[in-house]
C-alpha cells in the first residue's frame, strides 16, 4: 500500500484536491456539456469526488466518446479563438480525429539539455514551430524556426543550414530523410540537440541518430495529438545505448494512472503494466482538459520513485489495440518481438512488420505469423524464423515454436521488409482477419 500512497498523494502531479476542482469546473461549465453528457448527470446532479475510490469510479474517457462528440460540442472555448485543431495520424485505421489546442506550456524541461539560442528546425505539425518560437521568446531570444517541408528535404537543409540551426525535432519517421539530407552538407554534425517523437524509436533508429549526429544530445518526447498538455511525460533523461530507450515521469500538470483489462486500477510498483489513463488541465485558457482519458497506450512503470524524484517513472510499450496480438493460447507483443530481434541483431534490425493470417487447413483454421524483417547482410529467411520461433514468447512458458509443435499454429514464415514511405507513421501489427 505504500506504493499506492506515494502514487496518490504525490505533489508532483495534480492532487485529489486539484482534480476535484477540475471536475467540478468540468461538469459545472456554464456552456460546455460534454462531461456532464458523458457522465449521464442530470440536471442539479454533481459527482462525489471525496476519496481516491471516488476517483476511480468515474467513468474513463475514450477516443470513441471523441469521436462521437462534433469538435464545437467538444470545446470549452468558441471555435474563433483556439490557438489550432490536431489530427490525429490515422494509423489505427479510425478516421483522423481533430482535437482542439491552446498555446503549449511547460516545455522548459528542454533547457536541461540545450540553450535554444539559435534557430531551430522542427516538423511541420500545424503550430509546432510557433510553440518552439514561443520558448525562444520566454527566454528573451529572437523566436527563429525553420519547418520542415517533407517533401522537399535538400532544400529544407540547405535553409536551415544557412540560418545556422544548431537542434531539432523530428519525427521518428523523418530521421533516415532529414539525416541523409543534412550527411550532403554537414548540418548533421553541428546538431547540438535532438529530439524525437511521433512514435518509439526502434534501436535502428537509434543506432542511425546516434552515428548521424554524432555531437547531439538526443532525447525522446512522448505526447497525442489529443492531449493539450504536451508532452505527456517529461523525459527522464537522455537516449541511451541501454534499454529502455525512452523513460519519462508525469508532468506536474498531469495525473496518471494505469489499468487492468477490466478498468480496475493497478497499484504502481516497478514492472507494473496497464492501460494508462491521463488527467491533463494545463491552465486557462484551456480547449478540453481531459478527465481519466484512456489514450490507447501500454505503459510500463519502471522506477518508483524515479530518479527525478518523481512519482514513478516509465516507459510506453506500444498501442494496446494494435500492438498486442492476442493469439490461442497467449499475446505477441511488439516489446517482446523485439527483445528477440535485437537478440539476432547480427543478421537483422528491430524494424519489422508483423501479419497476422488464418490459414484452412484439413484440421481447421490455424493462425500464421508472418514476419517482414530488414536485412543487415544476406541470410536464409527460414533460419531467422526458426530463431524468432524458438525465442518468441507468448508467455511465460510458452514459445511461438512450442505453439507450433503442438498444433496450435503454422510454422512462422520471414519475407524482406519492403520499403517504407519516409513521410507517414506505420503500423507493425496487421491482422489480416
Amino acid at each position: 500500500m505504500l506504493a499506492g500512497h506515494l502514487f496518490f498523494y504525490s505533489p508532483s502531479m495534480l492532487s485529489l484536491s486539484e482534480r476535484k476542482k477540475l471536475l467540478d469546473r468540468c461538469t459545472h461549465h456554464p456552456t460546455n456539456t460534454f462531461y456532464r453528457n458523458l457522465y449521464g448527470l442530470r440536471p442539479g446532479e454533481s459527482l462525489t469526488c471525496a476519496t481516491e475510490d471516488d476517483w476511480q469510479k468515474i467513468r474513463p474517457l475514450t477516443k470513441a466518446d471523441l469521436a462521437a462528440t462534433p469538435l464545437q460540442l467538444r470545446s470549452f472555448l468558441p471555435l474563433s479563438v483556439l490557438d489550432h485543431l490536431r489530427a490525429s495520424s490515422g494509423t489505427s485505421g479510425q478516421p483522423p480525429l481533430f482535437s482542439p489546442r491552446t498555446h503549449v506550456r511547460h516545455l522548459d524541461y528542454r533547457l536541461a539539455y540545450h540553450d535554444f539560442k539559435k534557430p531551430f528546425l522542427t516538423f511541420s505539425v500545424p503550430m509546432m514551430p510557433h510553440w518552439h518560437e514561443m520558448v525562444q521568446t520566454e527566454l528573451g531570444l529572437a523566436p527563429r524556426v525553420i519547418t520542415i517541408d517533407p517533401q522537399y528535404p535538400e532544400a529544407t537543409v540547405r535553409l536551415a543550414d544557412i540560418a545556422g540551426v544548431d537542434a531539432a525535432s523530428l519525427f521518428a519517421y523523418q530521421l533516415r530523410t532529414i539525416g541523409e539530407a543534412m550527411k550532403q552538407s554537414g548540418l548533421n554534425k553541428k546538431i547540438k540537440f535532438l529530439e524525437i517523437a511521433g512514435e518509439a524509436c526502434s534501436r535502428a533508429r537509434y543506432e542511425y541518430a546516434r552515428e548521424t549526429f554524432p555531437n547531439a544530445t538526443l532525447v525522446h518526447s512522448y505526447g497525442s495529438s489529443e492531449v493539450e498538455d504536451v508532452p505527456m511525460g517529461i523525459p527522464c533523461g537522455t537516449m541511451r545505448e541501454s534499454e529502455p530507450y525512452a523513460v519519462y515521469h508525469p508532468k506536474k500538470s498531469h495525473f496518471l494512472e494505469i489499468a487492468d483489462s477490466d478498468g480496475r486500477v493497478i497499484a504502481p510498483h516497478p514492472g507494473a503494466e496497464g492501460d494508462l489513463l491521463i488527467t491533463a488541465y494545463p491552465g486557462e485558457p484551456s480547449a478540453f482538459p481531459l478527465i481519466r482519458f484512456k489514450i490507447g497506450d501500454t505503459a510500463h512503470i519502471v522506477e518508483l520513485p524515479c530518479t527525478h524524484e518523481e512519482p514513478w517513472s516509465f516507459t510506453i510499450l506500444g498501442r494496446t489495440e494494435i500492438d498486442f496480438l492476442k493469439i490461442e493460447g497467449g499475446v505477441v507483443r511488439v516489446d517482446e518481438l523485439e527483445r528477440v530481434l535485437r537478440s539476432v541483431d547480427t543478421l537483422v534490425t528491430d524494424e519489422f512488420e508483423l501479419h497476422r493470417h488464418e490459414r484452412q487447413t484439413p484440421d481447421g483454421p490455424r493462425v500464421q505469423l508472418e514476419l517482414h524483417v530488414q536485412l543487415k547482410k544476406p541470410v536464409d529467411l527460414d533460419t531467422v524464423a526458426h530463431l524468432v520461433a524458438e525465442n518468441l514468447r507468448i508467455s511465460p512458458e510458452k514459445t511461438y515454436a512450442q505453439g507450433v509443435a503442438s498444433g496450435r499454429f503454422l510454422p512462422l514464415i520471414c519475407l524482406p521488409l519492403i520499403k517504407r514511405s519516409p513521410n507517414q507513421k506505420h503500423k507493425r501489427v496487421i491482422s489480416h482477419t
